[in-house]
């Protein structure tokens, strides 16, 4: 396995970790912002359309304008209504009102009676955890009650009433929330039965918590359920026909009762709205799930998508990373939102915050590595191509692959006519004074022209086209260099000769053939990258011939890519050594 997947598997663990341990610790403000995306998510889905069996009895402002300030001095206006609705054939009238307080006997005695008398009103208690207490309701009131619930809310830390307890236990009794109580008036179930991790109501099946707290899925903001001021029910404005079957939920929604809660819909949601969300989502097996499946999510995509995003960020350039990283987050933060859609609160944060933190690790160690590898091709390359090959092996390092490899390329050889003679004419340092002014010429004429330096070899050099970096026209560039090379030779014939030196000339070969390429060598002592195979032996063989036709020199296989841009002469088929076969020669005039 490569270094580079070791270290994308190590960042992965590292990273994935850390989320992890985050994840199981519940910090605060991690919890509480991906509470957050929940009431986000909310927001994004809108309303829905209420259950059309529950409807709001209103303490409204109409009510309070009517019937005098609340809380009322006389019971009657309750005792009317549960009159009213039972004559209208309602299914549940659910109170989240308290009748804790005497007023007096006659109206304390009238309520008791239209309570025993309607067989379908729930009173509510509160169970006070501080101080091991029940808050509840006149003795008579609650011997009289078809039924007795709980109205407890539990916020979470931030204030937002996200999930409900269905039941609670008091100091003798457990009680079932009100909004329970009204699914199993309304299905016609008697009791609940406890699972693990869920209850059973009837044909449904209710996810819970180990509190046996339910997730509220709700259905929309403030008013989404029919509401009927009780002022109207109370005065004969409303009639047998929109009470009739319904789940009534009587509560205050005016303003100044104070009986509001926070929602991720809104932060001014009257306590029995609530309640009406809870019965709409068990009546309807609409449930929102937050268990073990939605936990095993969070932790297969925390370590999936870390995974993913170190191996890309190491592999690939920022321009790609980069933006590969923001699609990750938003296509996770889609699934999540569909998921929500579904019923199953998945995390958004810690996948995410994986993907953020993979990121930012990984960033910046492929920089690192980048800059290294740089450093190395740069030391590798830079004595052998020009600038321009070097940048481009930089950006995509795999062009180059440092083993050996065969490829296809063009290869020029051209060494100096004479050096003999003139190395006996002129002192050493003259002569290698003049033979460095040459060879450093013609290196600049190969590098101008994107060819690859081989080596010197003496007073020749060998130089190719078509790699390291691959080039589609290495033919017509190793031809236009050749005659680049013997316009600047001429040059410095002609500075020589105004210098009092006998001036030398040079022979060129060029052929184009399949070569091992590659760092050949011994490693940690000497290491060249260079060109091997019969190709290379047979362009020196036609830098031969080249002395001869005083012109380059071209085989056919070269001639055959580059023709319809050179002016060559054909020459023959001649016999070169190392070869059976002949081979076709030309001489290069030039270009067309």
């Amino acid at each position: 396995m490569k270094k580079t997947a070791w270290i994308a598997i190590a960042l992965s663990v590292a990273v994935s970790s850390v989320v992890i341990a985050l994840y199981f610790s519940e910090v605060r403000f991690l919890k509480s912002f991906e509470e957050k995306t929940y009431d986000l998510k909310f927001t994004l889905r809108g309303a829905a359309k209420p259950h059309e069996g529950i409807a709001i009895v209103a303490i409204d402002e109409k009510s309070i304008k009517e019937l005098g300030r609340f809380p009322w001095k006389t019971r009657k206006p309750f005792a009317d209504l549960i009159d009213r609705a039972a004559e209208a054939g309602a299914k549940v009238l659910l109170f989240d009102v308290f009748f804790s307080e005497r007023e007096s006997k006659k109206w304390d005695s009238a309520l008791a009676s239209s309570v025993r008398r309607s067989g379908i009103t729930v009173l509510p208690v509160v169970i006070d955890f501080k101080e091991g207490s029940v808050i509840e309701n006149l003795p008579e009131l609650q011997d009289a009650a078809k039924d007795i619930s709980h109205i407890n809310m539990t916020p979470d830390e931030d204030g937002v009433v996200r999930r409900t307890p269905l039941l609670l236990s008091g100091p003798e009794r457990a009680y079932p929330s009100l909004g329970l109580i009204g699914a199993m008036e309304a299905s016609g179930t008697e009791r609940p039965e406890l699972g693990d991790g869920e209850i059973k109501l009837g044909g449904n099946v209710i996810p819970v918590d180990g509190e046996l707290r339910m997730l509220i899925n709700y259905t929309g903001p403030e008013g989404t359920y029919k509401r009927y001021s009780l002022s109207d029910i109370v005065g004969g404005r409303v009639g047998r026909a929109e009470l009739e079957g319904k789940i009534l939920l009587v509560g205050a929604t005016a303003v100044g009762i104070y009986d509001l809660r926070v929602t991720p819909f809104s932060n001014n949601t009257p306590g029995v709205e609530v309640n009406a969300n809870i019965i709409d989502n068990i009546l309807r097996g609409d449930f929102m799930r937050r268990g073990r499946t939605e936990t095993a999510n969070d932790l297969f995509f925390t370590v999936v998508l870390t995974v993913v995003l170190s191996f890309t960020t190491l592999r690939a350039r920022a321009a790609i990373t980069l933006p590969f990283a923001v699609i990750l987050m938003a296509g996770y933060s889609w699934f999540s939102y569909l998921m929500f859609l579904n019923g199953r609160w998945v995390g958004m944060v810690y996948p995410i915050m994986g993907i953020m933190l993979s990121y930012s690790a990984a960033a910046p160690l492929r920089f690192f590595m980048v800059e290294r590898r740089a450093k190395k091709v740069r030391a590798m390359f830079s004595s052998y191509v020009s600038k321009k090959i070097v940048d481009e092996l930089i950006k995509s390092p795999e062009m180059a692959k440092l083993g050996g490899e065969r490829r296809v390329i063009t290869i020029l050889f051209t060494d100096v006519k004479g050096y003999t003679a003139f190395s006996e004419k002129y002192s050493p340092e003259e002569v290698v004074r003049v033979l460095n002014e040459f060879l450093a010429e013609m290196t600049n004429v190969i590098m101008e022209y994107d060819g690859t330096l081989d080596k010197f070899l003496g007073d020749g050099i060998l130089a190719f086209w078509g790699a390291p970096v691959a080039q589609d026209n290495h033919a017509e560039l190793a031809v236009r260099c050749s005659i680049e090379m013997l316009r600047r030779m001429e040059r410095l014939r002609e500075k020589w000769r105004r210098e009092g030196r006998e001036p030398f000339e040079c022979g060129i070969g060029l052929n184009t053939g399949e070569a091992i390429v590659g760092n050949i060598g011994v490693e940690g002592k000497k290491v060249d990258y260079t060109a091997i195979g019969d190709s290379v032996n047979l362009t020196h063989r036609l830098q031969d011939i080249s002395r001869i036709v005083k012109r380059p020199v071209l085989s056919g296989d070269i001639h055959d890519r580059v023709k319809e841009t050179v002016d060559a002469e054909y020459i023959g088929e001649e016999q070169v050594k190392g070869r059976q076969q002949r081979i076709k020669v030309y001489a290069l005039n030039g270009l067309r």
